[in-house]
């Protein structure tokens, strides 16, 4: 049984498509790999919540770095080792 302390303050729901829209995202890492599950709380009437059990959860792994991402790295490593 949940209590209203465990309610998730943020759900995030960038990785599962979803048949509602969920607001909040994470900045992911790149070639990191992640487990999401996703767990729902409605707010009752009573002031209670009714939490649903966690979804399956989705592992994937992200991609490198895009070559103008490591552009922008370089040009901002360049600058700050030309102030040092």
């Amino acid at each position: 049984q949940h209590s209203v302390q465990d309610v998730p303050t943020k759900l995030v729901a960038k990785a599962v498509p979803l048949p509602m829209t969920v607001r909040g995202h994470w900045f992911l890492s790149p070639r990191t790999e992640y487990s999401v599950a996703v767990q729902t709380a409605v707010k009752q009437s009573d002031g209670e919540y009714l939490v649903s059990g966690w979804s399956e959860t989705v592992e994937f792994c992200t991609g490198d770095y895009a070559k103008e991402h490591l552009a922008q790295l370089q040009e901002k490593a360049e600058l700050i080792a030309g102030r040092m």
